[in-house]
């Protein structure tokens, strides 16, 4: 199955397809809406052949669709047709939860994605819960005031892996989770990481993709699927 891959993030959004190894992408930010996304996707994907859509949006998603517009993008992303809109059907999930997918390896799974915000996910024996650990407090400030695209500029890179260290294996054992997966952008700026946590790769939301469509019934039917996705 040929699929679009799209993830969009609070400064840009990433094509992906599941028989590429190239992606492409496009400015987000608060001027983008569903009308604009799909516009320049369809426009930056015309010589791609897909048969279905995975879209992760960085926002809280209920039984396959979103119930809130995503705080660093426009709006009108509730209740939009996006399956109408590009003419082919689409599963929707939140951003973190789609690269987490594709990062799982089985076990108790934390997903940290340092971006413009911090997204999270937890999975764990077929439960894919979405987060907002960004939102917990540390000592100097929130998780996404500190680690969040602004909250490195403004530290450094130094002092933010010394924030990393102390509040990673925190959230690690609070989840009691296996393993931790860092992804994002901001992920490749840090030279150490604490033990029990990997670096994860953007290319890592294609799997994820795949996964959504070929391994998951759809989110919006709970009654059929044997993952819960939350």
């Amino acid at each position: 199955m040929d699929i679009l891959v799209i993830d969009i993030g609070g400064t840009s959004a990433k094509l992906w397809h599941t028989a590429h190894d190239e992606h492409l992408k496009f400015d987000s930010g608060k001027e983008l809406t569903p009308e604009k996304m799909v516009s320049e996707v369809k426009e930056m994907t015309k010589d791609w052949n897909y048969e279905a859509i995975a879209l992760g949006l960085p926002c809280r998603i209920s039984n396959g669709k979103p119930v809130e517009d995503p705080p660093n993008l426009g709006s009108g992303w509730v209740g939009y047709n996006y399956a109408s809109a590009f003419g082919l059907p689409v599963r929707i999930i939140n951003d973190a939860s789609l690269q987490a997918l594709g990062s799982y390896d089985g076990g108790r799974m934390l997903f940290i994605g340092l971006g413009t915000a911090v997204g999270s996910a937890y999975i764990a024996e077929r439960l894919i819960l979405s987060l907002d650990l960004g939102r917990l407090m540390h000592a100097k400030g929130s998780v996404f005031e500190l680690l969040g695209y602004k909250g490195l500029d403004k530290l450094g890179t130094k002092k933010a892996q010394e924030i990393l260290h102390e509040i990673i294996p925190t959230l690690k054992s609070a989840m009691m989770a296996d393993y931790v997966v860092l992804g994002g952008g901001s992920a490749k700026k840090f030279d150490s990481l604490p033990d029990g946590v990997r670096r994860g790769h953007n290319r890592t939301v294609v799997e994820g993709g795949r996964k959504l469509w070929e391994e998951l019934n759809d989110p919006a039917d709970k009654g059929s699927n044997d993952w819960v996705v939350i």
